[in-house]
């Protein structure tokens, strides 16, 4: 068996990550930004979907894959912005929240595009085997 065979574990993998490095990024923040609740939501809605992408639903697949892409893109720019912070960042943000966010930011991408990647690689395995 390969990981390629089992999208449900890299999906479930990125849901907690998204869980766990939003809801930490939301209570370390003293402000408490509402927008920081985005990755946990987003990690609750791929749970939700686990039980398709497992049983190989197309449409659930299509959907998790549109989720995931999506956060990886926001996360990704959000990640490239705290590691090259602009000199408007450097005032707003010390030193220690730029790493922080880099971290969080960058766990998130980090997981999304391996997630990506396995659902690709199984959509591709996928159209092989029929076409055999």
């Amino acid at each position: 068996m390969n990981i390629i065979d089992r999208p449900d574990i890299a999906n479930t993998t990125h849901a907690a990550t998204l869980i766990g490095a939003g809801l930490a990024g939301y209570l370390l923040n003293e402000s408490r930004p509402k927008t920081a609740l985005i990755p946990p939501a987003v990690g609750g809605a791929l749970l939700l979907l686990n039980s398709g992408v497992k049983a190989g639903n197309q449409n659930v697949a299509h959907a998790a894959v549109g989720l995931t892409s999506l956060l990886s893109m926001m996360t990704g720019s959000l990640f490239t912005k705290a590691i090259v912070p602009s000199a408007e960042a450097k005032e707003k943000f010390t030193a220690e929240v730029r790493n922080r966010r880099a971290a969080i930011f960058g766990l998130m991408t980090l997981t999304g595009i391996a997630a990506t990647g396995v659902y690709v690689a199984g959509f591709i395995q996928k159209r092989k085997q029929r076409e055999v």
